[in-house]
């Protein structure tokens, strides 16, 4: 039963972190002056509940074990997760809610890459296609923060599936009880 319900606990898992997420990346957008320290909560917050979700899950297999590449593997799966929620938030945001925020960020950003004079125009154009897309477009935006996501909680599974992992039961005590005997 708990192997069938692997990706019913992952997108569970990964939803609560993705709105987690949101939630602290939302207050930090709104509240410019508490944005590091919303950024920071958002970070503990992210490691604390992958730890959690993938403990829980691990305590399921008390008998066959929990193998570190299982962890890692239910962490990722939740980041796919966690990315679609974070993508929608990002379409939303960038379109609607924070829409002047972002058009000049990614202003200064194309004028700090131009004043580096690393590039010719051909290239800044490009650039300026390819950034507009992943920050703008829905479908693009969306792909990048499920990449993205994949990609941190793969990282920060690399540590936590160190401690979430369980070694098999090797001995299957089964003590009688009185009636037994």
């Amino acid at each position: 039963m708990a192997n069938k319900s692997f990706w019913n606990e992952a997108s569970r898992g990964g939803a609560v972190v993705g709105l987690v997420n949101v939630g602290l990346s939302l207050i930090g957008m709104a509240l410019p002056s508490i944005s590091f320290v919303a950024s920071l909560i958002n970070f503990v917050a992210t490691i604390y509940l992958l730890f959690y979700f993938t403990r829980r899950r691990s305590l399921l297999f008390y008998k066959e074990g929990y193998t570190y590449t299982e962890s890692l593997g239910f962490i990722v799966a939740m980041g796919i997760f966690a990315g679609i929620i974070a993508g929608a938030y990002q379409i939303v945001a960038s379109n609607f809610l924070f829409k002047e925020m972002f058009e000049e960020t990614f202003n200064t950003s194309i004028a700090t890459l131009k004043q580096t004079g690393l590039y010719t125009n051909e290239m800044m154009d490009q650039m300026v296609t390819m950034m507009r897309s992943y920050t703008f477009s829905p479908l693009p935006a969306l792909l990048a923060n499920i990449f993205g996501n994949v990609l941190y909680f793969g990282f920060c599974g690399l540590f936590i599936s160190i401690g979430t992992k369980r070694e098999p039961e090797i001995f299957d005590i089964n003590i009688p009880d009185e009636e037994d005997e």
